[in-house]
């Protein structure tokens, strides 16, 4: 839908039309929480990270759309063509203590990495890598998106989870208008869709059987 025809969908069920800069902004709120609320198959990309510049360096910038890493990342070497086990993701307080002569100008314990964390928009890996031939490769959620307004052209969610979404949005607009009642009626109805939704995105990207891949 577009942001007018979206618009009015809404206003099938809240029933006022002096409230529009209102409807847009919870419309973005909405949608802004259904994206952090799980993994939907709208907003997945899969990336190839070069990694490191030069020899020393033990961290690369994340894609700039990333929102949430999806499983673990795997790791190549190009100029072998040879694959290894995926990274073990660890906290930054484990990483540090496991990779403190990172910052060291010399004497820094190079090897294949084994191990990352996520911090401050970056993957820091350990140990530091020695070679700069090593590609990166992760899955993950988009986060990037814009506020929904009159002329937005493709309002996310209203084609196949529009009535979850207006769900959500009605539940904000009574909030905002101390409706709680009511708005506690669309947040239950809201919660629910969700679900709803995750049990269907989790139903398609599950495997056939329980048996752990154990590369033989």
């Amino acid at each position: 839908m577009t942001g007018t025809e979206w618009k009015a969908y809404v206003l099938k069920k809240f029933k006022r039309t002096d409230k529009d800069t209102e409807l847009y902004q919870a419309t973005t709120d909405t949608i802004a929480d259904m994206r952090l609320q799980f993994d939907s198959e709208d907003y997945k990309e899969e990336a190839y990270v070069a990694g490191i510049a030069a020899l020393g360096d033990y961290k690369f910038a994340l894609p700039s759309d990333f929102g949430n890493i999806i499983g673990a990342i795997t790791v190549i070497d190009t100029a072998s063509n040879q694959d290894y086990d995926t990274l073990v993701k660890v906290s930054k307080e484990e990483y540090d203590e496991r990779t403190p002569d990172r910052l060291l100008t010399s004497g820094q314990n190079y090897g294949v990495p084994t191990y990352y964390c996520i911090y401050g928009k970056e993957v820091f890996i350990g140990p530091v890598p020695d070679k700069t031939t090593y590609r990166f490769q992760m899955n993950y959620t988009t986060e990037a998106f814009t506020e929904v307004s009159a002329s937005t052209t493709s309002v996310p969610f209203s084609d196949r989870y529009r009535n979850i979404l207006r769900c959500g949005v009605l539940a904000e607009l009574h909030d905002g208008l101390e409706n709680f009642e009511e708005s506690q009626y669309w947040r239950a109805m809201y919660t629910s869709g969700l679900s709803k939704i995750k049990q269907n995105d989790d139903d398609n990207i599950a495997d056939d059987n329980n048996v752990a891949y154990n590369g033989i």
